[in-house]
């Protein structure tokens, strides 16, 4: 078995006790790498979560998907704190993704299949047809 015999140390900053140690070290290192760097978003998110899911398989000996799917998820937040939506996940399902829109004040359901057809259209470049919010 490889090991690696590299210092580790933790990433220093306010610790949040609501978070678990994963979590929290995630929250850190993403803020730290944020307020470090100058690459463009596209450029920027991959290598975060790339450097991210390697800090924290090193620091708490976990997977690669869990350290990874923690990572991504901190990345999201960091990158929605401005968003004006958010996502009900109370009331949120496997199939159906409530969507709040808080400028607004609406709430949009949005089907796992309406899902998948914007994935689609946006990995092909093409406009997408806006349904109602309810």
């Amino acid at each position: 078995m490889k090991t690696n015999n590299a210092r580790l140390s933790v990433v220093h900053g306010s610790v949040n006790w609501s978070r678990n140690f994963l979590c929290d070290q995630a929250h850190q290192f993403i803020a730290f790498e944020l307020a470090n760097t100058r690459l463009p978003v596209f450029l920027r998110d991959r290598r975060l979560l790339e450097r991210c899911t390697a800090h924290l398989v090193a620091l708490a000996n976990c997977s690669i998907a869990t350290a990874a799917t923690q990572a991504a998820q901190v990345i999201a937040e960091y990158d929605s704190l401005r968003s004006r939506v958010t996502l009900d996940m109370d009331r949120s399902t496997s199939h159906a993704l409530f969507v709040v829109d808080r400028d607004q004040g609406t709430t949009r359901v949005i089907s796992a299949a309406e899902l998948a057809e914007i994935l689609d259209a946006h990995q092909a470049g093409q406009p997408l047809q806006s349904a109602p919010a309810h």
